[in-house]
């Protein structure tokens, strides 16, 4: 009888040291900012990442009590995301970089941690990884099937600012935008396209990071964090990576073609087809003041413009525009309206390049020596 109490009491001890042991050893990798995304992930958000982050966001709701940072008012609600989002970067500067599974899923368990002492209600809100203002800039032309579910996943983020152009609409998306949002509204009769209406949003806009989107088809808020993401992380445009949808480059179209061509031209293969005329995309605000508001209206000028001057560019992510894209009379078939305005687009930036560049762009003559002759 005392043999088997003692083999019990050794057995507790054993899954007591284990456990303290792998606390301990949880804890380092926590605290640690360096450590690999292949050594915190592989598949499973593990439950430390879930209870550490649950944890924090319950003492840091105790923290903005005390200091008397949230007020118990329901029409607070938006200042109140706001707030545990400054919270949660406090944490996170701490843990990351998570890859965005594990950052999702703990990012929730501390807004729950968060909600569980303040009884503020965020319901499925998704935080962002920084503390600058965020506006959201979206183009609107009769778009009253998807503008709700558009304005959905905006109020999930804790934006600063929500800017919606309207432009030629002639259905209810500007009532259903007024009714169901707080935001700005731009408002013209005429139809002024996505590019204009994007560079006016870019320019009313006040906050840190402008995030490009259209209003014909929603995206996920967690698919649209990595953009903000990467203009944080120091970069100054962060494109929408389409190179996974466009297939072998023998089946691609022509607008494919010429933008990949034109960023072959900047020198930079690297990014691919990828191209400011693809959303969501994000932007320094004050990159888009240097590259010129009215030159966003033309985006592959814009981005000619960009690398010119050496800013940082990446496409952080993937979304899918291409077999989501709203099929309309002016952009179905090989030759239509749309596909002849972005190609004239790129001509217009191809300008720009031989502008800068010389008539052999980014390409040098390595095997023939010209001489100009006068007659």
């Amino acid at each position: 009888m005392a043999n088997r109490r003692r083999r019990r009491i050794a057995k507790g001890s054993s899954i007591s040291i284990r456990r303290k042991f792998k606390t301990k050893r949880n804890n380092r990798i926590l605290s640690s900012r360096h450590t690999s995304k292949k050594r915190l992930y592989t598949g499973k958000v593990p439950n430390f990442w879930k209870e550490n982050a649950f944890a924090a966001g319950y003492d840091a709701a105790i923290a903005a009590e005390s200091s008397r940072l949230i007020k118990e008012d329901s029409s607070n609600r938006i200042s109140s995301i706001q707030i545990v989002n400054q919270r949660w970067n406090l944490w996170y500067g701490s843990v990351k970089p998570l890859p965005w599974p594990v950052y999702y899923a703990t990012a929730s368990k501390f807004a729950e941690g968060y909600h569980k002492h303040s009884k503020g209600y965020f319901g499925n809100a998704v935080l962002l990884p920084t503390v600058k203002t965020v506006a959201a800039i979206v183009t609107v032309m009769n778009e009253k099937d998807t503008i709700l579910q558009v304005i959905e996943q905006l109020n999930r983020m804790p934006l600063h600012e929500v800017i919606f152009i309207v432009n030629g609409s002639t259905d209810e998306s500007f009532e259903l935008i007024r009714n169901y949002s707080g935001a700005m509204i731009v408002h013209y009769q005429q139809a002024l396209g996505h590019d204009v209406g994007r560079a006016i949003g870019a320019k009313l806009a006040e906050s840190d990071i402008l995030l490009f989107l259209d209003g014909d088809f929603p995206i996920l808020a967690e698919h649209l964090v990595p953009f903000i993401d990467a203009i944080e992380s120091g970069k100054d445009i962060a494109l929408n990576n389409i190179s996974p949808y466009i297939g072998l480059f023998s089946k691609r179209d022509y607008v494919t073609t010429v933008k990949e061509f034109i960023n072959r031209s900047m020198s930079r293969a690297d990014l691919e087809a990828n191209s400011l005329t693809a959303v969501p995309h994000a932007m320094r605000k004050e990159a888009a003041h240097i590259i010129g508001y009215g030159n966003l209206a033309v985006p592959p000028k814009a981005q000619v413009i960009a690398i010119e001057k050496g800013m940082a560019i990446s496409a952080p992510a993937s979304v899918d525009v291409i077999t989501r894209n709203r099929l309309r009379a002016r952009n179905v078939g090989s030759m239509n309206k749309v596909s002849d305005m972005i190609i004239g687009d790129h001509i217009e930036a191809l300008k720009t390049v031989m502008d800068l560049k010389g008539p052999r762009l980014s390409f040098p003559d390595q095997i023939r020596h010209r001489q100009i002759t006068k007659v």
